[in-house]
């Protein structure tokens, strides 16, 4: 979800339903062998991985202010990670949806 480090920040974690499905079936044989020194979302990566899940990688989809990502441009991103203050948040978040509301691309505002 980000080119940063592992690439796969628990900020935004999206598996499909049959991938749930078969880590709920197939966890046990991780938990004794995937360490958790970096957290759930290495854990889940680690453990997806040993049981055959495949996935898919959109390293524009998060925008996390430590990666240093800097894309609260960008009309792609879905998410935004670790802003500590809502002001800031709220910042990034606005620039995101005034980039999609300029862009081409279709921009649908969900109801509140």
């Amino acid at each position: 979800n980000i080119n940063f480090k592992f690439q796969f920040l628990g900020a935004l974690e999206i598996f499909t339903r049959e991938a749930l499905e078969h880590y709920f079936e197939k966890s046990g044989e991780c938990a004794g062998k995937v360490g958790h020194q970096g957290g759930e979302d290495y854990y889940m990566e680690a453990c997806m991985d040993g049981i055959g899940i495949d996935h898919q990688t959109d390293f524009k989809l998060l925008n996390d202010k430590y990666a240093a990502t800097g894309n609260c441009n960008d009309p792609w991103v879905v998410g935004f990670h670790f802003y500590k203050k809502v002001s800031s948040w709220n910042e990034c978040h606005d620039a995101a949806v005034n980039s999609a509301k300029n862009s081409n691309m279709d921009y649908v505002k969900l109801e509140e």
